[in-house]
């Protein structure tokens, strides 16, 4: 889920200066948000508008997911909520929870308070999706026959037919978070009308604030425009921190970030990469962290103003524009790597060798876009290839205040125009970009990151590429790539017939062009000399440990 959908902020940086011997603290943890970014929900039932990657961390701290994926991308048990998850057929689960988690007023965290989640989620209509941004992800909850506690800390899953057992477990269940029934329950028998008021609280701090959890901490502050705070639970069965005040600080700008971090304001933070030559900050590590992600330029198939996006020669044209090596050696210094289709490059585990062995459907060639256009029947009228009364000209809207994609952008644009496609720039802040995106008549391309498989670490897409999915916000449809990703999900005997599968899919996709696919970067983080834990407790699928973050 590199969802990186967000609020935009306007924190005047001498609020951070006049309060950096507070944030010094011992008792202060304070890890900086990237620029324009800001918490924006907190009930872990993440509406699409809503499903971002900080949103995913500020609420994992707070309430445990059922199962915890590690740097290794695998399930950690010791850090989950189930203790196992075992299937002999594909198709019946058993589910065991730890009986040692509990809720911060003393209740244990049973099998119930899984069932309602899973119900919550459930009561959500397919024609809905959009209340759940995972909706369909790992089957769940649309292949989902029963779900149903036989104990305490026991939880029976029947699927509708038979799957694969890894897919269900790590992109299904995976994406379940208990939560606190007793607490929560507000209409007993009725979850969509329970799900409505909890969805109606999910951006209210004081509500979760008043509420049970089971993670290390709980929200303490918010402060607008400038911070979110959390303080360390004391009834947490896990590891505890050693501080009692953790904070995601707010920025503006990515200089304002870079001034924090000079400053000694934070103790994790970013650095921005165009600030890469400054990057030995006095007192702080530099650490580029690879994420499990793709990255790419959302192409709206749903607006009716601009059909000519339907057509795989003009993506494929845009796509030639996109020069993915000069962008990871010039503007990632490195850090980083080009890709070309739906499956994370870095780690390779589950890429097609065909992909991994350096195959590029559509490498950078303005020059091959034009003939490809000339030959899809387009002409110069004015300087801009037209067909039919269309013309190519497209608005790309990006992050305000990210000067990586804004020359990302700048480069794109500038690419295009060789091939007689004009590319207006429009930056917008992280917020107005997510509202845009569910306004299929107001946007043609937009950039901000793209996806990090946060709920999803098999990475079938389903749910952001397929016809219906909660998080194809593009409209993307072709009856082809949602055939390849079904068979993904398909019950095979050898793990070399899944990854067949799995294989297949992610090539079509690559070809065909669901979005315009962009470099993956690195995340540049800078860590205080002082503070021990935070570089092997932060991992590529967008989890934070902060409990784990200690002073020296």
């Amino acid at each position: 889920m590199k969802h990186w959908k967000t609020w935009s902020v306007s924190v005047a940086l001498s609020l951070g200066l006049a309060s950096a011997g507070a944030l010094a603290s011992s008792q202060t943890m304070t890890y900086a948000l990237p620029a324009a970014v800001r918490i924006t929900y907190e009930v872990p039932i993440f509406p699409a508008a809503d499903e971002t990657l900080y949103n995913f961390e500020a609420a994992r701290i707070v309430y445990k997911p059922l199962l915890w994926i590690d740097r290794k991308i695998q399930v950690d048990y010791q850090r989950s909520v189930a203790s196992s998850v075992t299937t002999k057929d594909g198709q019946h689960y058993t589910i065991h929870l730890n009986p040692k988690w509990h809720w911060s007023d003393g209740k244990p965290v049973t099998a119930q308070d899984l069932v309602f989640d899973f119900n919550l989620i459930r009561s959500i209509p397919e024609s809905q999706n959009s209340k759940y941004g995972s909706w369909g992800i790992g089957g769940v909850p649309n292949n989902v026959r029963s779900f149903v506690a036989t104990g305490p800390h026991t939880v029976k899953v029947t699927l509708d037919k038979a799957v694969s057992a890894q897919w269900f477990i790590y992109n299904g269940l995976a994406q379940l978070t208990p939560l606190p029934k007793q607490a929560w329950d507000k209409y007993p028998g009725q979850p969509a009308k329970t799900l409505s008021y909890l969805q109606a609280h999910g951006n209210d701090p004081q509500f979760i604030k008043n509420s049970p959890v089971d993670g290390p901490f709980t929200i303490q502050r918010f402060v607008n425009n400038q911070s979110y705070s959390f303080s360390a639970n004391p009834k947490y069965d896990g590891h505890k921190p050693s501080y009692h005040t953790f904070v995601m600080r707010y920025f503006t700008t990515t200089d304002a970030e870079y001034n924090a971090l000079r400053s000694g304001q934070v103790q994790v933070g970013y650095l921005p990469v165009h600030l890469y030559g400054q990057r030995h900050v006095p007192g702080y590590r530099f650490l580029p962290t690879p994420q499990y992600d793709i990255s790419y330029i959302y192409v709206n198939f749903g607006n009716p103003a601009a059909p000519e996006l339907k057509d795989l020669a003009v993506r494929k044209a845009l796509q030639m524009a996109i020069d993915q090596p000069v962008q990871v050696k010039v503007l990632l210094h490195g850090y980083g790597v080009a890709q070309y289709g739906p499956v994370p490059y870095r780690p390779s585990t589950y890429l097609s060798p065909l992909l991994k062995h350096g195959f590029v459907p559509y490498p950078f060639n303005p020059a091959l876009g034009k003939q490809l256009l000339l030959k899809d029947g387009y002409h110069l009228v004015n300087g801009v290839m037209t067909k039919g009364g269309h013309a190519l000209d497209f608005t790309l809207q990006y992050t305000s205040g990210n000067a990586l994609q804004q020359q990302q952008a700048e480069l794109f644009a500038s690419e295009a125009a060789k091939e007689g496609v004009k590319v207006s720039l429009e930056p917008k802040p992280f917020d107005t970009l997510i509202g845009e995106l569910s306004s299929p008549k107001s946007w043609t391309l937009i950039y901000y990151g793209g996806w990090i498989y946060g709920l999803q670490p098999y990475p079938t897409n389903f749910g952001l590429f397929d016809s219906h999915g909660g998080s194809n916000q593009q409209s993307y449809a072709d009856p082809v790539a949602d055939q390849a990703i079904q068979n993904t999900h398909s019950f095979y005997k050898t793990k070399a017939e899944a990854l067949s599968a799995l294989y297949s899919y992610e090539e079509y996709l690559a070809t065909h062009l669901p979005v315009l696919w962009m470099p993956s970067s690195d995340l540049l983080y800078e860590i205080a000399s002082n503070v021990r834990g935070a570089a092997q407790h932060i991992n590529p699928v967008g989890n934070i440990s902060p409990q784990y973050w200690n002073y020296r």
